[in-house]
């Protein structure tokens, strides 16, 4: 609530000084700049499930471009959503000639950050002959008249690009304000052949922050000037990152891992649009924002990330053997243990993700952290990193299996028995370690 009041307090503030004379008697320019709202979505039905007719209230269909007569279908859909109960469709056919899309206007003012998000489903989305590869979430700022401040693209920004057939995912993307501007459109977009279908959309405005900064050879590390960054914790992430880019090869990063480090937690909610803290990441820009001045989980997954997305347990298993490594676990003893207690689940039965979260994490986890361990032991880093390439957007036991045979030249689930004999073997003085 406080926060609330200081954001209202801070635009009427602006507002009131906008219309006092300036220096020499001339009016502020600023006086004509529309009031607006911070750190709140400002999407009017984000999820479409308030209708008039057929159109969701608050959103208005308009032609996008085209001239001819076969427009691409749009409207409800009940059958596909994210959250509630509906979500909004937009159809393109081979031979669509007349491209319609979504949107809301909203006030903005230059010197700030527009941050837009949505969830995303596609089903056979193809170019078409003549088509645009557009199917997506946009962005344009226009200027007091109602003009585009600039033409050169389709808009000012966009998230990704969606293509194939694919289940829920989540994009967002954020825009500077540029001078000039003092309205916004958002807007949902297909321009393909094919469905695409969006829920849960949103629109922030948000206060551009400065941040003081810092590079290593991996890293960006950023940080607000009331809670500099220790230099001990920024030495100590460098080396972490480095010694495991040495050893699985990486001399240098498809892009930059940006550290983030918030003074506290009011700032991260405004920042990230989060309702509670925990440490987040945005994958596609490779940041991590946090409160905590030394994280290795998440730091490592980012710099494994140009490495490919394998099954989420292999993944993370590879993480966890360099956490181990560094802090000192024993992933075999914990591992131990849950197998004498009957807890280790068959992992192949994990290499699904929904399995893989169906099943007791804190269990999963350190068992694949202790399998490929195991396997670099025997085998060496090479093989594991082949794994880990080929297996790259694989989310099933079957085809994951195969590719594991055709590294290793055994059989996956004679591999995991081959481990779990190790385990039963394995002698440790010292009780598990407490991993979680």
């Amino acid at each position: 609530m406080e926060s609330r009041r200081t954001t209202r307090g801070f635009i009427a503030a602006m507002l009131m000084a906008a219309v006092l004379p300036g220096c020499g008697g001339r009016k502020d320019e600023s006086a004509a700049l529309p009031e607006i709202r911070l750190n709140v979505n400002l999407v009017t039905n984000p999820s479409f499930e308030e209708w008039n007719g057929f159109m969701p209230v608050g959103w208005q269909m308009r032609v996008f471009s085209g001239e001819g007569k076969t427009m691409n279908m749009y409207g409800k859909n009940a059958e596909h959503s994210f959250s509630g109960g509906h979500s909004y469709f937009l159809r393109g056919l081979s031979y669509t000639d007349k491209w319609m899309v979504l949107s809301q206007t909203h006030p903005v003012r230059p010197g700030y950050e527009v941050h837009f998000s949505g969830h995303i489903k596609t089903d056979n989305i193809q170019r078409g002959k003549g088509q645009d590869d557009n199917a997506n979430l946009f962005l344009i700022f226009r200027d007091k008249d109602g003009r585009r401040l600039n033409d050169r693209y389709y808009a000012d920004a966009w998230t990704n690009r969606r293509v194939g057939t694919g289940n829920w995912a989540f994009d967002e993307e954020k825009a500077e304000v540029p001078d000039g501007a003092v309205s916004m459109e958002i807007g949902l977009i297909n321009r393909m052949t094919g469905f695409a279908y969006f829920d849960d959309i949103s629109l922030v405005i948000r206060q551009k922050l400065v941040w003081q900064e810092k590079e290593t050879k991996f890293i960006t590390f950023r940080w607000q000037p009331q809670r500099p960054f220790p230099q001990e914790d920024m030495d100590r992430e460098a080396r972490l990152v480095e010694a495991i880019a040495a050893e699985v090869g990486i001399k240098k990063t498809e892009k930059r891992i940006y550290y983030r480090l918030y003074p506290d937690e009011q700032m991260f909610f405004d920042v990230t649009g989060k309702k509670r803290y925990q440490p987040f990441t945005r994958w596609a820009d490779r940041e991590l924002h946090t409160l905590a001045a030394y994280e290795d989980h998440e730091m490592i997954h980012l710099i494994l990330y140009d490495l490919g997305t394998p099954p989420f347990g292999l993944a993370k298993g590879l993480v966890f053997h360099f956490r181990a490594k560094y802090n000192g676990w024993d992933l075999h003893n914990a591992a131990k243990q849950d197998l004498f207690r009957k807890d280790l689940p068959a992992l192949f039965r994990t290499i699904n993700q929904r399995d893989f979260a169906d099943s007791k994490v804190s269990v999963t986890v350190p068992a694949w952290g202790s399998f490929v361990t195991w396997l670099i032991d025997r085998q060496g880093m090479d093989k594991i990193l082949e794994l880990y390439k080929s297996t790259n957007g694989i989310t099933e036991s079957g085809p994951f299996s195969a590719r594991f045979k055709s590294v290793y030249g055994v059989d996956f689930q004679k591999m995991d028995q081959d481990w779990r004999w190790f385990l039963l073997r394995y002698e440790c003085d010292a009780a598990a370690d407490t991993i979680f």
